[in-house]
């Protein structure tokens, strides 16, 4: 169909985890021939068609799965139903790959300061989409983040408050302050988002919880909270702690970490 890599285009431009389906070798009497595309959503939503019927059915069931193990995988399929279990009666088979189409992860870092200088265009360079939020001009400024596009200058546990959950979503908390980050931390754990990282003393980490249980936040709810934030690799230096805390959001994102 002419018209699906268009789709694909709007699909990803609007965020929507989708994949693409194409027919790559067929055998025998089948529905459609190689070359044959369909773009599955996440719902089950479908643009184009590899023939309807039982088959189409399965190869939007094995894209769903593609789309939340986020890796491509080739399904094979026999249009019979003694032999390949599909109410079909063709008898030829079908290979088809599977590509998952998802939106970049996206990374949100309250706070401005001298290690979000250094951590914002490090993640924007390895495929995240990057935003800053701070309430403090002179932080916020755009000669310090000139690649990053979203920077928001405003109050930060207003901000967290109007995030929605977002499993794609990386959050770390550099504001300044323990108030600010008591009141950040305090919105962001009401909902759901792939990690949360803190930066500060474990004395300041007990605090914070113990403050934040004290107000009602269940246990659960600190499940995915990495406090002090990044890999122990005895970072000092601003720009070692943006490498310490880079490599702990790709380590969770790669399935290298799990949170407690």
């Amino acid at each position: 169909m002419e018209d699906i890599f268009e789709k694909v285009t709007e699909i990803k431009n609007k965020g929507t985890r989708s994949a693409l389906a194409i027919v790559i070798r067929t055998e025998g009497s089948t529905p459609r021939k190689p070359g044959a595309k369909m773009v599955i959503l996440k719902d089950g939503a479908i643009f184009g068609t590899l023939g309807g019927g039982d088959l189409e059915n399965r190869i939007i069931k094995e894209a769903i799965k593609t789309i939340d193990e986020g890796k491509p995988k080739i399904a094979s399929f026999t249009l019979d139903i003694e032999k390949g279990g599909l109410d079909m009666m063709c008898g030829g088979t079908v290979e088809v790959y599977i590509e998952p189409l998802l939106p970049p992860e996206k990374l949100i870092i309250f706070g401005a300061g001298h290690i979000t200088r250094s951590l914002a265009p490090m993640m924007k360079k390895i495929g995240f989409h990057v935003t800053v939020v701070d309430d403090t001009p002179d932080y916020l400024q755009r000669e310090y983040f000139p690649d990053i596009e979203d920077l928001h200058l405003e109050d930060m546990a207003a901000f967290a408050e109007r995030l929605p959950s977002d499993a794609n979503t990386y959050v770390v908390i550099l504001s300044r302050g323990f108030s600010r980050d008591k009141a950040i931390l305090g919105e962001l754990l009401k909902k759901d988002f792939r990690y949360i990282g803190m930066i500060g003393s474990k004395r300041k980490m007990e605090n914070v919880i113990k403050g934040l249980k004290e107000e009602g936040m269940p246990d659960e709810a600190f499940s995915k909270l990495k406090s002090p934030v990044g890999l122990d690799i005895g970072a000092e230096t601003p720009e070692e702690i943006a490498i310490s805390i880079a490599g702990e959001i790709l380590a969770v994102k790669k399935g290298k970490l799990e949170l407690a």
